[in-house]
Parts: C-alpha cells; sequence; structure tokens
C-alpha cells in the first residue's frame, strides 16, 4: 500500500494539478488510501507528525491554497524520498500526507471543521516552533 500510495504522489512530478481538479478527479483515491491506513492503524503510529503537518497547513487560511501547496509538498516529499532511497520517509511522508489531504477534503467537501482536531494540530506545531525558536537562541548566543 506505501508503495501505491507514494507511486500516486510521484505520478504527478512533473504535473501542476489544481485544488478543484484534486477535489473532483483524486478526493475518492485519496480517501481511499487514507481509510486503509487507518485500517492498519497506521494513523495512530504517525499521529504526531500527521498533527504537525496538520498545523503546518493550517497557516493558510484559504483551504484551496491549503489543498494545493499540501499536495505539492507531498509530491516533492516523496519526490526526494524516491531520490534519496529513504524507505522509511517514504512510507512517513506517504502515510501523513495522505492523512492531511484527507482531512482537507473531507473540510472543503462538507465545510465542516473539526475544532478538537485543529487545536490539537495548531498546539501541535506551535510546540514545534517553540522548540525551534529555543534551539535558535541557543545557537545565536554562541555567534557573539
Amino acid at each position: 500500500m506505501i508503495e501505491e500510495i507514494s507511486q500516486f504522489f510521484y505520478s504527478f512530478k512533473t504535473k501542476v494539478v489544481e485544488s478543484n481538479t484534486l477535489e473532483k478527479e483524486y478526493a475518492n483515491t485519496i480517501f481511499d488510501f487514507a481509510q486503509r491506513i487507518k485500517d492498519e492503524k497506521l494513523d495512530e503510529e504517525f499521529r504526531e507528525n500527521f498533527l504537525l503537518i496538520l498545523g503546518y497547513t493550517l497557516r493558510l487560511e484559504d483551504i484551496s491554497q491549503r489543498l494545493f501547496f499540501t499536495f505539492q509538498e507531498a509530491i516533492y516529499a516523496i519526490d526526494l524520498d524516491f531520490q534519496m532511497r529513504n524507505e522509511e520517509s517514504k512510507k512517513l511522508n506517504s502515510i501523513v500526507y495522505i492523512l492531511v489531504l484527507e482531512v482537507i477534503l473531507k473540510e472543503l467537501q462538507n465545510k465542516q471543521v473539526d475544532e478538537s482536531l485543529r487545536q490539537e494540530a495548531v498546539l501541535a506545531y506551535e510546540k514545534l516552533e517553540k522548540q525551534k525558536a529555543k534551539e535558535n537562541k541557543k545557537y545565536h548566543m554562541y555567534q557573539y
């Protein structure tokens, strides 16, 4: 299944797909992949990574932009995994990006937002940003 998902993303390497095309032509494929991931309980294993990426995407208010850019990031990440022959990263990116795209597509189609999931994602992303800022502060102290 991971190979199927990664090949799905990789097949768009040289294409630009607009949000409305993603929603109309590829939503069912993404939903199917997401369900298979959940059936195998892989969503639980990669929940923290999922929350971080979802939180990152929520910086964009426009949901169509969120869908478009997240899909482009997924393609880029998978392409890099293929080039680096990094199977673990390919597995992680395949799972996480499908799950994030599923959330965005459901929000786009249903016009409903899972506020608790959204809040959890925002908090996870903010925590990461604070950790990075703390590390950067340490680094900059040594430069003076």
